[in-house]
């Protein structure tokens, strides 16, 4: 007899390596920890392949490549110079708004509205939440150069789990780690942000599951941290 997945009834947000990631009521725990993992182990590969110095778009797209082959199609991508009076704007504006602009074009109505409205909540909750600070923080410590990012996840209520991110070039070696990182203001006159939005094919994830567990190891636990929003 199959067991009945567990559903979780909160809000969440969870630091996972160098993002924020935000996840609404409604979905399965299972369904949360296969994000979380997927998502860690794309980073940990793409950083592995390329300095995220001059070679941010070639991350990302490495990024994508490893989420693709842990079951995620994707359905927009956008990878664009930010420019405007960039060197005053906040990591966290930055990556909100592309997030927001990703996840209104993907979805848009009501569902595109609850993912932007769950990024934001994680992002004001993440200021109140001292340990999590401290762990993203601690995960960019000795990085000269990272992607910073941002995630929304829901579970719709058809089982489709939707997923919408972006991703801003920081050189974290610049910024004052007593700050909140998404309160860091963009170092250079142009920024480059990655978003994309990315649809979940749980049957395929199914046969790499144990692998990525396996390699993730003791990282799932060090480098995650989770909090309700």
């Amino acid at each position: 007899m199959t067991a009945t997945p567990e559903i979780m009834s909160n809000n969440t947000a969870a630091i996972v390596d160098q993002s924020l990631m935000a996840f609404g009521a409604g979905m399965s725990l299972q369904s949360r920890t296969d994000v979380k993992n997927a998502y860690h182990f794309a980073s940990l590969v793409a950083s592995k392949r390329f300095d995220q110095e001059g070679q941010g778009e070639e991350w990302f797209k490495a990024f994508l490549k490893v989420m693709h082959d842990c079951g995620w199609v994707t359905a927009r991508r956008c990878y664009e110079q930010v420019s405007e009076g960039s060197q005053s704007l906040k990591v966290g504006a930055i990556a909100a708004k592309a997030v927001s602009s990703i996840g209104t074009a993907f979805l848009g109505g009501p569902v595109g509205a609850a993912l932007n409205k769950l990024a934001e909540s994680a992002l004001e909750k993440l200021g109140m939440v001292n340990e999590a600070q401290q762990l993203l923080k601690r995960n960019l410590t000795n990085k000269a150069n990272a992607s910073v990012g941002l995630a929304s996840c829901i579970e719709t209520q058809s089982g489709e789990v939707v997923l919408v991110m972006s991703a801003v070039q920081v050189a974290a070696a610049t910024h004052d780690l007593d700050l909140a990182v998404f309160e860091w203001n963009s170092s250079a006159l142009t920024s480059y942000t990655g978003s994309a939005a990315l649809s979940f094919n749980k049957s395929l994830y199914d046969h790499v599951r144990p692998t990525i567990e396996l390699k993730l190891g003791e990282r799932a636990i060090n480098n995650v941290l989770d909090y309700d929003i």
